[in-house]
């Protein structure tokens, strides 16, 4: 059933991974020389910290900052991602952790490998444009990439929509369908138009058909508002704006927004059980 994937990763049914949006990374355009890689670890370290006392059941991180993203990242954002991460989730070992890595997903791979993610959180399969151009993921080399390198254990939830358009007409049921039957997708996501609009219903209930048996996740727009309507669809969900400070993306995550939300969560799941 889905929710098996999500148990054996979290532990619990329909679990909420929170997000560590990191600062803009070297070399990216808003990168903080001053403050340096130092800064990125503690802003990662505090937002990790305030997720995991609000008692959010998974982490994720992702190079947020990095604006505007690259489909093929430098050398020195995957060393510096994999080492902030790596010290970042050795803290709290008790929540499994994911990661992206925006537009890259071979890159997201790699760390995930580097880190010892429990899953990666990529576009695998299809065709989409977005503000950062054509996102063109090959399902089989990166597939062979995971076996190959020893990562096969480590889960790969496909994006599927969100933050960009898929090309050619193609139906959201259709495109969750091939990511999982012929792109041997572990779950699905799904995204609002950017970070912060709620994953549209239709959307959610037309890749669950999709999907058939395999997890599928709202990853945008989450809030304590929808959170009931989410977690009915969805069989997890990404937090990430709706919890930072003023509602912005790239402001800390806020301890007490957390906290309330994690409350409602729980309640949810038990109404839900």
């Amino acid at each position: 059933m889905a929710e098996t994937i999500m148990e054996e990763i979290f532990g619990v049914k329909k679990p909420v991974m929170g997000m560590v949006h990191l600062p803009p990374l070297p070399g990216s355009p808003l990168y903080d020389e001053a403050g340096g890689v130092e800064k990125i670890r503690l802003a990662a370290l505090r937002d990790a910290e305030a997720l995991a006392n609000a008692g959010f059941d998974g982490l994720s991180f992702s190079n947020e900052g990095d604006r505007p993203y690259l489909s093929d990242v430098g050398k020195v954002t995957v060393a510096v991602m994999a080492s902030v991460i790596s010290d970042v989730s050795a803290r709290f070992p008790e929540k499994p952790f994911g990661l992206s890595v925006l537009s890259d997903s071979e890159a997201a791979m790699a760390v995930g490998l580097a880190t010892g993610a429990a899953y990666v959180r990529i576009f695998l399969s299809w065709v989409f444009v977005g503000d950062w151009g054509i996102v063109d993921p090959c399902a089989g080399a990166l597939q062979r990439l995971r076996r190959s390198s020893g990562a096969g254990g480590m889960r790969v939830f496909a994006n599927i929509s969100g933050h960009t358009e898929p090309l050619g007409g193609r139906k959201i049921r259709d495109i969750a369908a091939g990511a999982v039957k012929f792109g041997l997708a572990d779950a699905v996501c799904l995204a609002g138009t950017t970070a912060g609009v709620p994953v549209s219903m239709d959307d959610l209930i037309e890749a669950r058909i999709g999907a058939g048996e395999a997890p599928v996740i709202a990853g945008t727009g989450v809030n304590i508002d929808n959170a009931e309507k989410m977690m009915r669809l969805a069989d997890g969900v990404v937090m990430g704006t709706s919890i930072k400070v003023g509602g912005d993306t790239f402001n800390p995550v806020d301890p007490g927004k957390a906290s309330r939300f994690m409350a409602r969560a729980r309640e949810i799941r038990a109404a839900l059980s």
